[in-house]
């Protein structure tokens, strides 16, 4: 069989041209299976389908599967690299390594359009006359630096806009020395700028000078006898001498530098990055990809530079690796393209950046390790729950539901899926009870799972290996009865009920469909643990849209279905008078100046309230 296929593709190989280019290799249905480029196609394919060929296992399993070949011819590898990005980006082949990262890098905002300028955490850029810094390899660093700030700086921390709010009484940030209270009038604007000011200093990375302005600041709070000022100064001037002391790594080189290891172990391989700026480090985070071994890792490398790159990262002048990538070359001629700058991408050997690998490497391996440790624990939960509940295969495609409304009212249900059990977002679903009327949890139930069951063998898919529901006895016992009525073959399922001690998770129950008496999961074991943390995701998942329903509905049903009240006027309103109640509350006069009409033209308006 594989001398027929091999044969087949003889004809292609060899006309393959020995120039630069990007190939496709695609299994006998067309799908593309691996996308690659070289600066010589003829050497580079052929050398998959040569007796000799050293290939890693993924590759090799590839190689297997390949029934026809493309290629496309461009005048460099340059070209070809950018070729290749954006055809993977595209077909999504199987067998590439992927950065599957949906999110977003986050940015810290400095809300300039405002009075008083707020810090937020955001993951957009927009023409909102903000301050933006960023973007950071991940969000945890820039909360990090978001407590930090707001721990030595009392910038405020409420999310409204105080432009044009009347003043009102200070929080507790106030009482405990942690903001300005400008909501209160405790502060100018000119005051609240200054330490604004201070504010983008800091996250400049420009310390030095913060530290003069704030000791300036100190000395002329003393001169005047103000020593509680002085004192807040003198703290701040101390937190800031910390922060930059324990900012600051062993590489003296001020020049910023991105530096990225990985470590493979397994068949699982994790690449770690170092973000590092002005000689500080300003964040670091690791990325898991599966089934790649020690053969795949110089492809690992560039795959993630590329990737990581391409969403809008910062490009450092700088990329330390410890395995260089075999298209280095096109590979920084395209980095130093898209930043404006020459990127140079290096692997030390020796000396204070060879110890910033190694700090790299040793994350990388730790993260590897607990990595394992939590594969390990998690394969140990799904054998127990495959053995308590008596199912024929292990669950690794498992769904949970549940509902979630307010005394009946904006009825919604959702679904969560957890995959070899770990959380699959991208394949949660939300539902809106279209049959139920009024408060029927058991029927919502039978409607949402008996929706997502239909689909799920129209599509020809396989259904789950289990259900989770998030009731007890009756209510898997009435799903179990009624999609069988229906002419749905049910998959197994379970309920987790509430115990008699609602509050504590050790005495929720477990029930099978049919059986009266519940399941026993020890009360420390892992089986029970990952189906608890299924059903608690459906909740979650279930009574966040239920808020966003029910809020969407309250509104709707007040505001706009009165005629001529489009979006703007709406939000112009809800922001002048803060609710629905207080809107029908205002005067014609009022109502009428908030939405810039004459009382003539907003009576009818104001009558529909």
């Amino acid at each position: 069989m594989m001398n027929k296929w091999l044969e087949q593709l003889q004809h292609t190989l060899k006309g393959i041209p020995a120039k630069p280019g990007v190939y496709k290799m695609k299994a006998g249905s067309g799908k593309t299976l691996y996308i690659g480029k070289a600066i010589s196609l003829r050497h580079r394919v052929r050398s998959y389908f040569q007796k000799s060929a050293s290939l890693s296992p993924r590759i090799s399993v590839m190689v297997s599967k390949v029934r026809s070949i493309e290629f496309m011819l461009t005048a460099s590898e340059v070209e070809a690299l950018i070729l290749e990005d954006n055809l993977i980006k595209k077909e999504q082949p199987p067998y590439n390594v992927m950065l599957r990262d949906d999110k977003n890098y986050p940015y810290l905002n400095v809300t300039m359009g405002e009075t008083f300028p707020r810090l937020l955490l955001v993951r957009k850029v927009l023409k909102d006359g903000g301050m933006y810094f960023g973007p950071f390899v991940s969000a945890k660093s820039v909360r990090r630096t978001m407590k930090l700030i707001h721990k030595i700086f009392p910038l405020r921390q409420s999310r409204d806009n105080l432009n044009g709010k009347p003043i009102r009484k200070p929080c507790l940030n106030y009482q405990m020395g942690r903001c300005l209270a400008p909501c209160a009038g405790k502060v100018s604007v000119s005051e609240y700028q200054a330490l604004v000011d201070q504010v983008v200093l800091f996250l400049r990375g420009r310390n030095e000078e913060l530290l003069d302005v704030i000791k300036n600041k100190m000395l002329e709070a003393a001169d005047n006898e103000l020593f509680e000022l002085a004192a807040t100064y003198r703290d701040q001037i101390g937190a800031i001498e910390l922060i930059t002391e324990q900012q600051m790594i062993t590489d003296t080189d001020l020049t910023n530098k991105d530096v990225i290891a990985s470590y493979e172990n397994g068949g699982r391989l994790v690449i770690q990055i170092l973000q590092i700026q002005n000689g500080k480090m300003n964040g670091e985070r690791s990325f898991v990809f599966d089934k790649l071994g020690e053969q795949d890792r110089a492809e690992a490398i560039s795959a993630f530079i590329r990737q990581f790159y391409n969403k809008g990262m910062k490009i450092p002048p700088q990329i330390l690796v410890n395995r260089i990538p075999e298209d280095r070359e096109p590979l920084g001629e395209r980095l130093s393209e898209m930043s404006g700058n020459k990127v140079r991408i290096m692997e030390p050997l020796r000396g204070k950046k060879r110890k910033l690998i190694e700090m790299a490497e040793n994350n990388a391996k730790s993260r590897l390790m607990l990595e394992t440790n939590s594969q390990k624990m998690i394969e140990e939960a799904l054998e127990e729950i495959k053995e308590k509940l008596c199912l024929d295969v292990i669950p690794r495609h498992m769904e949970a539901y549940d509902i979630s409304h307010t005394s009946g009212v904006s009825s919604v249900g959702s679904m969560v899926v957890f995959r070899d059990g770990v959380m699959s977002n991208a394949e949660y679903r939300r539902y809106k009870i279209r049959t139920i009327i009024g408060t029927n949890d058991y029927a919502s139930l039978v409607e949402i799972v008996g929706r997502r069951l239909r689909q799920v063998f129209e599509k020809g898919s396989d259904p789950p290996d289990l259900l989770i529901i998030d009731g007890g006895k009756g209510q898997v016992n009435t799903v179990h009865r009624k999609l069988k009525e229906s002419g749905i073959d049910p998959p197994p399922m379970v309920g987790l009920a509430k115990g008699t001690e609602r509050n504590k998770p050790e005495s929720d129950v477990f029930y099978k469909p049919e059986n009266p008496s519940p399941i026993s999961f020890p009360t420390s074991s892992p089986g029970r643990h990952l189906l608890q943390r299924a059903r608690d995701e459906a909740h979650r998942f279930a009574i966040s849209y239920h808020k966003k329903h029910r809020d969407s509905s309250m509104t709707r049903s007040s505001l706009d279905c009165i005629p001529g009240m489009g979006p703007k006027r709406k939000k112009t309103l809800l922001r002048k008078f803060g609710s629905v109640k207080r809107i029908r509350e205002a005067t014609l006069e009022e109502f009428a100046a908030a939405i810039g009409l004459s009382e003539n033209a907003a009576k009818k308006m104001y009558e529909a309230l």
